[in-house]
């Protein structure tokens, strides 16, 4: 069996089992819920912080998406997938929470000292690949920062469009559906997005520009 249909056997699995769990919460069951909310806590929260700069408004709003999931559970009717669902639902609240920050003057740009998000969260500090070599570690160290802060300052249909796609690994189609915008538009926003990022670190010096 090939790395691509080992790959596709395991999303079917783990769609099935969301399914199952959703499901079970859709009945009552707290422990289905509990486990949906291990399943995308980290995904939701790096959602969160990339898309709002402040790891305490992060969890907070990872909080608020899990506890409306939790009211909304029941009218999830499976014409979509779940995650999909929850991404449309988290982005709404983003979106929301941005509007909100901005309108009180306490939405804030990228963080200098933040090297970014792992896929266990936000960290401050990185650990080193053992293969790399201390130059190589700090060179990704330094292109993860400039990296994020890059994806900090573009307008926020841009940085949608980024992080789900680049940070998230979802799908076009599953990007349009949580997004409510056409797969064309999104792959628009894609390019110019990754465009600006590519601009910043041909700024940075840490890639070279094609001649001719």
């Amino acid at each position: 069996m090939s790395n691509l249909q080992g790959e596709r056997q395991e999303r079917e699995a783990e769609e099935v089992r969301v399914n199952d769990l959703v499901r079970q919460a859709q009945e009552g069951s707290l422990e289905a819920v509990d486990e949906l909310v291990r399943t995308y806590q980290t995904p939701i929260f790096n959602l969160a912080y990339r898309m709002v700069n402040q790891r305490e408004e992060a969890g907070d709003l990872t909080q608020e998406v899990f506890i409306k999931v939790f009211r909304a559970i029941r009218t999830f009717r499976g014409t979509a997938r779940f995650s999909t669902w929850l991404y449309a639902l988290a982005i709404n609240t983003c979106r929301s929470r941005r509007r909100r920050l901005r309108r009180i003057g306490l939405f804030e740009g990228p963080s200098l000292d933040d090297p970014g998000i792992s896929e266990d969260g936000p960290r401050r500090h990185e650990t080193a690949d053992p293969g790399d070599l201390p130059d190589q570690a700090m060179e990704k160290q330094e292109t993860r920062e400039i990296v994020g802060r890059a994806i900090a300052t573009l307008p926020e249909e841009f940085r949608e469009a980024i992080v789900m796609r680049d940070v998230q690994g979802l799908s076009y189609e599953e990007i349009a559906e949580a997004t409510g915008c056409a797969e064309g538009t999104i792959k628009s926003r894609l390019w110019r997005a990754r465009a600006k990022v590519r601009d910043e670190l041909l700024r940075e010096g840490l890639i070279c520009g094609v001649n001719g």
